[in-house]
């Protein structure tokens, strides 16, 4: 078995995780029926999360890769 190194800090991780859950779990809320008149909201909100932890991972592997080759 090989190791391979960790791409970004637990923090990072941890953040994009949240990202990814809160951004599914929004749309399912949605369909609350306190929520029918803003349900937009709510998915506007999960598509942002979600391309902001695509950004938050992408700029993780970019910074990782620019200092490995230092």
């Amino acid at each position: 078995m090989t190791t391979q190194r960790v791409r970004g800090t637990a923090l990072e991780r941890a953040i994009v995780v949240a990202m990814i859950l809160v951004g599914g779990a929004l749309p399912v809320a949605a369909n609350a029926p306190v929520f029918h008149d803003v349900v937009w909201v709510f998915w506007l909100a999960a598509l942002a999360l979600i391309v902001g932890a695509l950004a938050l991972v992408l700029r993780i592997n970019w910074r990782d890769r620019r200092s490995g080759d230092s």
